[in-house]
């Protein structure tokens, strides 16, 4: 049976009132419709992910949210990558808007999500004219995953550019990942500090990096 939102609490303990309010004003912004799509376990940090998309969903009528289990859609699976649960992608009325999040968006990384929701929902500012012309020089598929930390500054900004740089570009997908989740990977990639940005599964690349910076690395893969 599909996971069904009502199943699980609508507001999360992160969503302090004030974010709330906060978080009211600026999605009020979105002028399209704009779908979470969750791939959930059955572990702690699942429910947490799940009451946070719930929360958020309420904020808009913009927003909805649909929850998931692996394997009842393998597309889902495969967009989202399945093997790093919590994971929630962003949808538009087009399909999959190619920005992911595995773990709960708190903290600083609260900043991100919004900005990806702005993103999907026609809603963000728009980008100059150089940094649009980086971002098409990009013609390579890129698979950008940001390990971070929901207390790092660096990291948060670092997560926006990579998903706004895959909202522009259909041939990046950016995904956050809050690195303390998933202690294989930190292990896999030896993450001593955050960010750390692994591209296409193996390139590692750390520290923060302004989108210009981000746009010249990637058109050079």
């Amino acid at each position: 049976m599909p996971l069904q939102p009502k199943n699980y609490p609508g507001k999360s303990p992160l969503i302090a009132p004030e974010l709330e309010s906060q978080l009211g004003q600026l999605l009020a912004k979105l002028e399209a419709p704009v779908t979470l799509v969750c791939l959930l376990g059955e572990d702690g940090k699942s429910a947490e992910m799940a009451a946070f998309v719930n929360h958020i969903a309420g904020l808009s009528p913009q927003l909805s949210c649909k929850f998931l289990a692996p394997g009842e859609d393998p597309d889902t699976d495969e967009a989202l990558d399945a093997s790093l649960l919590p994971a929630t992608g962003v949808y538009t009325e087009a399909g999959f808007g190619r920005m992911v999040f595995h773990g709960v968006p708190g903290g600083k990384e609260i900043t991100g999500f919004a900005g990806a929701l702005l993103n999907a929902g026609g809603a963000a500012k728009p980008l100059d004219k150089p940094t649009l012309k980086d971002i098409a020089k990009i013609r390579k598929p890129v698979d950008i995953r940001v390990c971070v930390s929901l207390a790092c500054h660096h990291c948060a900004q670092l997560v926006m550019s990579a998903q706004r740089v895959a909202w522009e570009n259909p041939l990046v997908t950016a995904h956050m990942i809050d690195a303390n989740l998933y202690p294989e990977l930190v292990k896999r990639y030896q993450i001593q500090r955050v960010p750390l940005t692994v591209l296409n599964g193996d390139k590692t690349v750390p520290g923060g990096k302004t989108m210009a910076e981000l746009t010249t690395l990637l058109a050079k893969l």
